[in-house]
Order: C-alpha cells, then structure tokens, then sequence
C-alpha cells in the first residue's frame, strides 16, 4: 500500500465525533487484537481506576473517547480501541474499556498498563496550563467589515470589534499576568488572515501548554429584523494537519495521522466546550438585550487554520437598527467583552483542573 493510500483510507473512514475508533482500527489492522482472557470479576469502573491514580478523568459521550491525566502525563483512550495513547507519543496494545449500563469498565490489564506507566513518571512536569491567549478583532484598516447605515448613525464592524477586544484583553492581562495575552491588531489597520493565525501559531509550547485563538465580529443580514449573538468552532468534518513535518518524521508515518487525528479531535471537543462557557456568559450578560442565536459549526478561514481550540463569536448584528444603536455604546461593549472574559477563564478553569 502506498503513503497516498494510506491516507485516503484514514481520510476517508472518519466521521464527526466517532472517527477516532474507525481511522485507529484501520490503520493498525495489521497488528493481531488483545486477548481478553480475564474474568469479568477483575474488571474496574474506569472512574475508579482514574480515583486510585490520584488523576483526572475526561469523557466525551458523544466521541466515546477519553483522556486520563496526572501531573502533565496523559493517556488517551476510545471505546471498543484496543490501543492507548501515551503522553502523544508511544502507542500501547490493551483490552479496549467497554460500557455497561451504569459505567465504563475496563480490564486487569488496562488497569495494570495505567498503573505502570504513571508510576514511571515520578518527577511530574507541571499540569496542563493555557500559556497564550490570542484575541483577533475582524476585519480593520481598508477593510470595514459588516456596515449598518440608518439616518442618524452610520457603524462599521471593524471598530465594534476592536473595541471589545481591547476590554478583553486588558481583563485577561490582569487577571493572567505571566501568560501571553495578544492582539491580532491593536488599532485600525489590516493584517491578513495569513498574519492573524501564523501570529498564533508560531507561539512556541511545551509538552502541556495550550493557546486559545478568539476571533470577534459582528454580524450582518439582508433581513433587518434579524438579531442577536452566536459563537462558532471548526466544522468537526473539516481536517487538517495538525502534526508538523518534524514531529512526523520522528513518529513515523504510522503514528503520525493517528496523533494527527486524535489533536484534532481534541481541539474540537475543547473548542466546544470554550464555545459553551462563552455563549452561558454572553446569554446572561446580554441575554434580555440580544438573543442568543446558538452555537455553531463552521469553516472560517482563522479557525480553520488556527491549530488549536479556536472559536468565532459574533456579538451581534449591526444590521439591525436596535442591536446597531447598542453596539455603539461603550458599556453594551463592555458587558459583551466582560462575557467574552469570564467564558474563558471558565474555560481555562475547567482546562487546567
């Protein structure tokens, strides 16, 4: 089978939140599946095994996929995957952890295999930690953005969005003064699209640090009735390259689309749910002013190529001529922007425990 095969085949097999268990039992065909010889009696809730380690347990449902987590190690796992993950780089053979109705349970050997490895690990790195935080405003400079023109007052998107990003990222510079707080641009002008996301992503990281990418705008619609605020993440269908050329080599084109796949998967779930603790604190600061409109799934150019949890949030629609006349006042700018704020340090809270 040649590389481009290869890649087709794991391309081609994935879908939305259950691709991890598909792409994972393709590639790695060729090797023989794990025995399960023991009794159902030496089983363990996998709850419980994350609580003897002293770790930290993740699941998504909707994924059937998981993270266990001590002290900057992790191990990740899927349903019915007779493969783990260990720190994102060495892949290890085990009884796949199965669901009953009142838990996930894994084998002895599951159990045994977690056991060793984070036992191995007595000099703990540090936990996982958000280390940058890049805020774009949209648009700016030639580019004007959405515009909402009524008889008494004319307002472009561009300055709606630099305005709030200002207020957040002042909030944050305070509240995380050792972390890495960025602007895409810091008054009217135009970097490119290119220059928001490579300032991102050209942020050196250690082993457990993460960035967020935060892109604001402000919405338009032929309809002039229409209003409100949504908040957008990466279509899960979308793919990319998340694992460099170097990393790659050193895994080995093996291991690397399957690193590759499970970032990815990770990005979205946490993208998600950075959505989510955004769009709670937007519908409760702004809620009985603008209506939230959901959140959403899409293919924007910065989140798209952002390689990391990313969202795009738009405050509102300068359209509409009462949500316009809001958008032009500083506090309505500052509560959205105080939103914004508090969504992502609960966002970062949840990240980091």
């Amino acid at each position: 089978m040649t590389q481009k095969e290869f890649l087709d085949i794991v391309y081609c097999t994935m879908v939305v939140m259950r691709s991890l268990a598909l792409v994972l039992a393709l590639i790695l065909c060729s090797i023989p599946p794990a025995t399960a010889e023991e009794t159902q009696q030496d089983d363990m809730s996998l709850s419980g095994l994350a609580q003897s380690l002293n770790a930290t347990l993740e699941y998504d449902p909707l994924s059937h996929a998981g993270t266990i987590t001590r002290a900057g190690h992790s191990v990740r796992f899927a349903v019915d995957v007779p493969y783990i993950l260990l720190d994102w780089s060495a892949i290890k053979r085990v009884p796949s952890p199965y669901e009953t109705e009142d838990s996930l349970r894994v084998k002895k050997e599951f159990t045994d295999v977690l056991r060793e490895f984070f036992q191995a690990k007595p000099g703990a790195s540090s936990k996982y930690s958000v280390k940058a935080i890049v805020v774009d405003p949209g648009h700016g400079g030639k580019d004007p953005g959405a515009i909402g023109e009524f008889g008494d007052f004319k307002l472009q998107e561009k300055d709606v969005n630099l305005a709030i990003a200002h207020r957040l990222t002042e909030l944050l510079r305070i509240h995380y003064p050792d972390r890495t707080i960025l602007l895409t641009r810091n008054d009217d002008s135009f970097p490119s699209l290119e220059q928001r996301v490579d300032m991102a992503n050209t942020i050196r990281l250690g082993e457990t640090e993460a960035i967020l990418y935060i892109s604001i705008h402000a919405n338009a619609s032929f309809n002039k009735n229409t209003r409100g605020f949504e908040v957008w993440y990466l279509n899960p269908d979308y793919r990319r390259t998340l694992v460099d050329e170097e990393t790659a080599k050193e895994k080995g084109q093996d291991i690397a689309p399957i690193i590759n796949t499970m970032l990815e998967e990770e990005f979205t779930t946490e993208s998600i749910i950075l959505a989510q603790k955004v769009y709670q604190r937007m519908g409760k600061m702004i809620g009985d002013d603008s209506p939230g409109r959901g959140i959403k799934a899409e293919e924007w150019f910065v989140v798209r190529n952002a390689k990391m949890p990313s969202i795009l949030i738009e405050v509102g629609f300068v359209t509409n001529r009462e949500e316009a006349f809001l958008l032009t006042q500083d506090a309505y700018l500052r509560r959205i922007a105080d939103a914004i704020y508090n969504g992502v340090c609960d966002f970062i809270e949840h990240f980091e425990q």
